[in-house]
Parts: C-alpha cells; structure tokens; sequence
C-alpha cells in the first residue's frame, strides 16, 4: 500500500509514485495507491508501475480488505499465466516437430527452430516471413493444399513432398487447422513431421524388392539358356574337333560356336545380375586391381576422355572375386564414356570408410563396419530422378535402338550386391554421374599365392565317372564326351538314381560330376551320400 502524495524529506526526498518505481524494480510486488486527490500528471507516473488499484480516503475497512485481496489474486494469476505461457513456449521452442502459424495467405507467421530445421532454415527470424506457397514444388500444389483447408476446415496426417529453402525434396507429414472470420480463411495453425527418412526407406523397401524379383527371373532364364548353350557349344566345338580341316560345313560350325559364344555372355551377365554366378573370391588389394587395368581402361573409354585415379593410402584388404571387380569397374568406365561423346573427365578413387550405427549419411540397407569406397565419377549429361530409378534393371538402356545390352548396369549392381557390398549413385542432368562403391574390408589376412598350372592338351583315362545332371541333353553331352576320351560314365538323373546306381554297381566309381541345383537332393547332400558310400571318392560340381 502506497501513499501516492508520500512526501519524503532531505536531499533524497521521493513521492510514493517514486519509491512505487524502486519497488518494482526489485520485488515483483502489487502495488496499491492510497489517495485523496491527484493531479493528472502524478496519476500519469502511477500508470507506469501497473497498480492494482487505487483506494480513495477516506475509506471503510471493509474496501481495503477487498482491494488487497483483489490484488493478490490478479496478482497470482498473471503469475500462474505467465508461468504457462514460458512452458508453453519452452514446449513451442524445443519440440522435435515443426508447428507454424500462417496468415491466410500463407505467410509464415510464426514458428519453432525444428519447422526452421527441416525447411533448411538457419534460424526462425530467416523462415519467418516466408510464404509458404515457395515451399510447395507448384503453385498448383498450393492452391490444392489451401483448398482442401477451405474446404474441411482442417487436414490430418496428410503427406506430401515440400522443397527446402535450397529447393532439395523433403517429404512430410502434417496436421493443420483453419481459423475463419465470417468464412474467410484468416489463419492457418499445424505441425510438420519430416518423414524424408522413413520415405527413403521405403522406395529403397521397394526397390529392393522389384530388383529381388527381377533378379529370379532372370536368374530363371539365363539358367536355362545356359543348358541349352552348354549344348549348342558343347556339341559345335565337339564338331570342330572331329571333323577334317578341309570340311566346307567348319565355317558354319564356327559361326554357330561363336553366336553361342555371345549368348553365353549375355547370361553370364543375367547370373551376375541375378547375384548367382559362381564367384572365386579371395583377399585382394583394390589399389591393385584398379592399377593393372588402367592402361585397358584408357584404350576402352578413348583419349577424347581424361582418365584420372586417386588412390587411398594403407588401404584396407577387400574378400571379393577380383576378375568380377575388373569387370565392375570397366563396366562404369564404358557407362561413362558413353555419356561424355564430346569428352570429359573420368575419375577413379579409392578410399578406407567407416560407417557407423545408423548414420544419416549413409544408406540404411548398410551393416555398420569398415568399408573399402571405390568412386567413379564422370563429367557427362547425368540423368534424372526416374532414369536413376531404373539403370540397374535389366535391358534398360537410354542408348538408341543397337548401341547397348541394358546389362552392363545390372552386372555391376549383381557383382556388388553378390559380394556384401552397396552402391550408391548421384546424379543430375548436365552434371555428371558419381557411383560410390562400398565393400566390406577383409577380416582374414592375404592367403599366400598359388602357383597356376599350365593349360594342356585334353586327357585320356580309363576312370569310372558318376554323372549326375537333371537335364537330359547336358547330361548326354557331358557322358559322349567323356566317353570319347576313354572314361567309364554312369549317367543318373537325380540324386535318388544316383544313389541306386551306386549301390548298384559293384566296382569303384573315381569322381562324381554332380549338378549344384537338382530337384529332390541336392548335389551337396548327395555329394555327403555318396562320401558315406565311399570315402575315397572325388567331386566335381558344375552349375
């Protein structure tokens, strides 16, 4: 309580509006003014210290009592108030969603550092003022967007793709509320989750699958030609060996050789894709292998093309199959090549990488490890969204009609997938391709090298041979051959019949030529069976 026409005394002398002023400078306390008159200016000053009232003298006991406990209550609520408002605030500042207030046009009004953050905002001050529509890809988007909000008043869980301030894609999530005045929309209240991750998770899900399900198809179809081709070239090189020099039908004979030649290729392409083929893996140095092909390299991509390579220093050791790796990595210089006519600049790097648990930077398909990166990066016209959606597919090609397989992307994909390793690709229109390579470092040392025996000619022997083969016209070609040169062949048509002959037969059987793949037993299993049988005996798988 405060007299508001106090009169100090001494140098230092202060009215009660005065000493009001220093009160509230160091207590927040309510203050009440005690009055008879005022003049206007005295009334203008006790304003300014916010009182909770004014008692005018004389007055009743009563009145006093009632004012002070006016002013303690009002009092206690603004506190209360305020109090809520900071947590409310707090709550605003530090959610991890974004919430946003817009007037209705789509100026951001209001905001919090993660809407700020996912926009790619450095602060709220720089989102705020923004207009909304620059977030959208289209005005067209917006316009549907504040339409359905026109429309139903509010809009839940509803997903989109937005543009950052920098104009990359961000995928969200929001819940937003209208606020209308006579009909007209005056304010728009939400909040936006990012769900850029969970939808990059999702088309990886999905592409995944499509590829796995290409991938058995086509695993399907080149394991079939492959029997067919064993035939064609079996059967035509067999020919060529037996027929005289002078024969006119040789070149005939050749050219069916060669076509089957060609055919072998493209399926071993489709296994390789298929993750299928049969790999020879061993611990390898990558520096090395990138090394000894770089003169091959720069006679397949031309000299219009700049050839350049950065080598990682005590680079870790890959297990993989180094005649597939040389292959992956011609298969990206050709890619390149193609899409630098006029020339350019290929690059390729090596580099140790680490990829930690979960890290954003890195896709989510990757185990958590050590890694060895091989980089090859082009200068050339790029590509877009959609084509990056399907280079690893097989027979897709932007080439014209005659110039390309489509299996050269879908090899490298195959190789690396077949090796525990991931690709990673970047690309955009007019600025070039970067596909980073990741391959799981080695966990055993380089095993010594092994002396390579020389080729010779075929061998004759006297041996009893088991051939198992599922198909007829593999297994026949596989027994005329061998008997041609001197061998004893049981031929049977599955594991089971295998097994029968064996029993069978009373003399020794040498070596088994099983087929991997057999409907019933597999040539593992009946590779087991027969070493029971006897112990001695020596396998050969063929797939």
């Amino acid at each position: 309580l405060m007299d508001i026409l106090l009169k100090g005394a001494g140098a230092d002398a202060a009215d009660g509006v005065s000493i009001a002023v220093k009160v509230k400078e160091r207590r927040d306390i309510p203050i009440i003014y005690i009055t008879a008159y005022a003049d206007d200016t005295t009334l203008q000053r006790a304003k300014l210290t916010q009182p909770y009232g004014y008692i005018l003298k004389p007055f009743e006991e009563r009145e006093l009592r009632t004012t002070i406990e006016m002013a303690l209550y009002k009092h206690r609520m603004e506190n209360e108030l305020r109090r809520s408002e900071e947590r409310y605030r707090r709550f605003f500042e530090e959610d991890l969603t974004g919430d946003f207030i817009a007037d209705g046009n789509g100026l951001i009004v209001t905001c919090n550092p993660a809407f700020a953050r996912i926009f790619g905002f450095s602060s709220t001050e720089e989102a705020i003022g923004t207009g909304f529509p620059l977030l959208f890809p289209s005005v067209t988007d917006w316009e549907g967007f504040i339409r359905s909000i026109r429309e139903n008043r509010m809009l839940v869980y509803h997903e989109r793709e937005l543009r950052r301030a920098d104009g990359s894609p961000v995928y969200i999530v929001t819940n937003a509320t209208g606020t209308f005045d006579g009909g007209d929309l005056v304010e728009i209240r939400g909040y936006i989750f990012d769900e850029t991750y969970r939808k990059r998770l999702e088309q990886q899900f999905l592409q995944a699958q499509k590829m796995e399900a290409v991938g058995r198809l086509a695993g399907g179809i080149a394991h079939d030609f492959n029997n067919l081709l064993t035939v064609i070239n079996g059967y035509s090189e067999f020919i060529l060996s037996q027929i005289p020099a002078g024969n006119p039908f040789i070149r005939e004979i050749e050219e069916i050789n060669r076509a089957g030649e060609r055919a072998a290729h493209l399926t071993r392409q489709l296994l390789a894709f298929s993750r299928k083929q049969v790999l020879q893996p061993r611990v390898v140095d990558l520096n090395t292998i990138v090394t000894n092909i770089e003169s091959m390299l720069r006679r397949l991509i031309g000299e219009h093309i700049e050839l350049k390579s950065g080598l990682g220093k005590d680079l870790w050791k890959i297990e993989v199959d180094p005649g597939q790796i040389e292959q992956v990595i011609m298969n990206l210089a050709v890619n390149a090549r193609d899409a630098m006519p006029g020339g350019g600049k290929l690059l390729i790097e090596t580099a140790n990488c680490a990829v930690p648990f979960n890290s954003p930077g890195f896709s989510p398909e990757m185990r958590q490890g050590d890694y060895v990166r091989l980089t090859v990066s082009d200068t050339g016209h790029g590509f877009d969204d959609e084509t990056r959606s399907h280079i690893f597919e097989p027979f897709f090609t932007t080439k014209a009609p005659g110039e390309g397989t489509g299996l050269g992307l879908p090899t490298v994909y195959g190789i690396i997938a077949q090796s525990d390793g991931h690709i990673d690709v970047l690309s955009e229109p007019g600025k070039g391709s970067v596909f980073t390579l990741f391959l799981p470092r080695a966990e055993k040392p380089e095993p010594a090298k092994m002396q390579r025996t020389a080729d010779g000619e075929a061998r004759h022997g006297t041996e009893t041979i088991l051939v198992v083969e599922d198909e007829d016209v593999v297994r026949n070609l596989i027994s005329h051959v061998l008997e041609l040169h001197g061998y004893t062949i049981l031929a049977a048509r599955n594991g089971s019949d295998a097994l029968d002959i064996r029993e069978r037969h009373n003399g020794s059987i040498d070596i088994a030529v099983i087929d991997l793949v057999m409907p019933g037993l597999s040539g593992t299993a009946l590779a087991g069976r027969l070493r029971q049988m006897t112990p001695a005996i020596k396998v050969l798988y063929i797939s």
